[in-house]
């Protein structure tokens, strides 16, 4: 559910350079770029990464550069798959860390999703360096997602909106010097570790779900909406706590 990196790094002159971006637990968006030609010297890497605060990007961003289908989807945690990598489970240390080098979160759903791990830790591809247990139940994880996930559907723009007919998304964002305050600021009042996750996946169910029931009405969005991700939208504004089945496996921190 990504924005395009065209419209995400709109303000940058180097779009052309992105290779991959993710939004990560510091609040910034991390960018792989591609080092210009006529930058490099020998022995310098040929990417450099780029930590741009959230709100430095403009909040009209999501309107246009996500489909629809993306804020119909709530597989948000590939629930079929055998095996899943993400960020955002992971312990992270904004302060050293990045896209590149953050550890990763992993869940072994079955016996193929145990086989593919073992085999990238016997090749030496990855490191497990914490065994998170059944449904990430070792996994760091402090504070309380339930105030920053309403606040976070409440200036969501889809959500305004759909729930203010006079809204209308801003095409800038906040200046870099301000962004990178708030983003400081915001990143020591996140939740971390599985609770920062679940935050992520409460924010994605509570919005789709009123983009839902918005473009479907109530009754097709009830059979369309998975019941592990079914908020009503006459209690969504007091929602925000667990629905379940995030992490249902077996999981593990990697170091890549």
């Amino acid at each position: 559910m990504a924005p395009r990196p065209d419209s995400l790094l709109a303000g940058l002159e180097r779009v052309d350079d992105v290779l991959s971006y993710e939004f990560m637990a510091d609040f910034r968006v991390h960018a792989r770029l591609r080092r210009p030609s006529d930058e490099s010297k020998d022995g310098d890497p040929e990417e450099e990464v780029v930590k741009a605060a959230y709100l430095t990007l403009p909040p009209a961003v999501g309107m246009s550069a996500i489909a629809p289908s993306c804020y119909s989807c709530f597989d948000y945690t590939n629930g079929l798959a055998d095996l899943v990598v993400g960020y955002m489970g992971a312990p992270f240390d904004g302060r050293v860390d990045e896209m590149t080098r953050a550890p990763l979160m992993v869940t072994v759903r079955n016996n193929r999703g145990a086989r593919m791990l073992d085999t990238a830790v016997g090749a030496d591809r990855v490191h497990v360096i914490l065994d998170g247990g059944y449904a990430g139940t070792h996994l760091p994880s402090h504070g309380d997602r339930t105030s920053i996930t309403l606040q976070t559907v409440r200036g969501d723009s889809l959500v305004r909106s759909l729930t203010d007919a006079t809204f209308i998304p801003a095409t800038q964002g906040a200046p870099m010097w301000f962004g990178d305050i708030l983003a400081s600021i915001i990143a020591q009042t996140l939740p971390k570790g599985l609770e920062f996750a679940r935050y992520s996946i409460d924010y994605h169910y509570l919005r789709n779900q009123l983009y839902v029931e918005e473009a479907l009405g109530i009754q097709r969005a009830l059979q369309h909406v998975p019941r592990y991700a079914h908020c009503g939208r006459a209690t969504a504004a007091h929602c925000g706590i667990a629905f379940g089945g995030y992490t249902s496996g077996l999981t593990s921190v990697l170091r890549p």
